[in-house]
């Protein structure tokens, strides 16, 4: 899907210098219908020709807003003014009073991202993403984020189930990519202390507990927080004991366990699906770490159900 995409989106020139995009995306509301609600999910998204805004009680969620032309002035109660221009990203908290507008004649052409969740706040927090001030990104940068805004807001048009899930990995990844933009030039010891390397750790598990359904790799994981691969694993393994790869088998298999005791209905093929991993490994993992297979696990169970006296 990735692919297709960036087969269909390319970067064009203006006339008149700096780079232009393909048509206008209009503002767009995404709403999260899964019964799950994920830590991260996607507000609302787009991109085109901003006019004057005045927002007295500011947005109901974080923005993270991103200036492919022209330039803008942000104004707020008790905050100095900002003006962004191309090349340029604001990230604006929720529930924040502040108005903004075009500065100049040139369109002002911004993006956006609005970003709810309870994971929200605590990531921006980790990934050591400035609030309320600009951060800039060259040429190359710009265009891969709209490139990445782009696939967000058409990702709903596909219509499929995991579209808010595809949202919520996306956001990860553009928030961890921003963050290793700014960080690049700075020795990784100064951006990484102790605290932060634990709290980009919690965010990965956190990660892996709310997608562990799905395909995950060690690379997906790892750039949720910014880090090499290799470089997570060792800190992983130094926090919790094990690497992460065996973090999320453990994870699959006690989830595993949970479903076949609580869900009677399902056979042992529907839950190694729903755990994301394939039939016969989860059933040869699952005997190596119980001692029995699934179908025995879930027998005795019942077993234990059906001998507790009743009242």
């Amino acid at each position: 899907m990735i692919h297709r995409e960036n087969r269909i989106i390319v970067s064009v020139k203006r006339i008149l210098g700096g780079s232009a995009m393909l048509p206008a995306l209009p503002f767009r509301l995404f709403h999260n219908t899964d019964e799950m609600e994920l830590p991260l999910s996607l507000y609302s998204c787009g991109l085109h020709p901003q006019h004057a805004i005045h927002r007295p009680i500011g947005y109901p969620t974080f923005q993270c807003i991103f200036c492919f032309g022209g330039s803008g002035t942000f104004y707020f109660e008790r905050e100095p003014e900002l003006r962004i221009g191309r090349g340029n990203i604001l990230i604006l908290p929720s529930k924040l009073a502040h108005d903004y507008s075009p500065y100049g004649t040139e369109p002002w052409i911004v993006g956006y991202m609005g970003l709810e969740g309870a994971l929200v706040e605590s990531l921006i927090s980790a990934l050591q993403l400035p609030v309320l001030s600009t951060i800039v990104v060259n040429e190359h940068e710009m265009e891969q984020l709209e490139l990445d805004l782009r696939q967000l807001w058409h990702r709903r048009e596909y219509g499929d189930s995991d579209s808010h899930r595809f949202a919520s990995t996306e956001i990860y990844r553009i928030l961890a990519y921003i963050a290793a933009i700014i960080h690049k030039d700075k020795p990784q010891q100064h951006y990484r202390n102790n605290a932060s390397v634990k709290e980009l750790l919690r965010a990965a598990v956190r990660f892996m507990e709310q997608h562990y359904m799905e395909n995950l790799s060690l690379a997906n994981i790892a750039n949720t927080v910014g880090y090499s691969q290799q470089h997570f694993q060792r800190k992983f393994k130094e926090a919790y004991g094990m690497n992460p790869s065996q973090y999320l088998q453990r994870l699959r298999l006690l989830k595993g366990a949970q479903l076949l005791e609580t869900g009677p209905e399902l056979s042992v093929g529907d839950v190694a699906a729903m755990v994301g991993m394939e039939f016969n490994y989860f059933v040869r993992l699952f005997k190596q770490e119980h001692g029995i297979t699934p179908a025995k696990y879930r027998f005795n169970v019942r077993q234990i159900s059906n001998e507790k006296p009743s009242i």
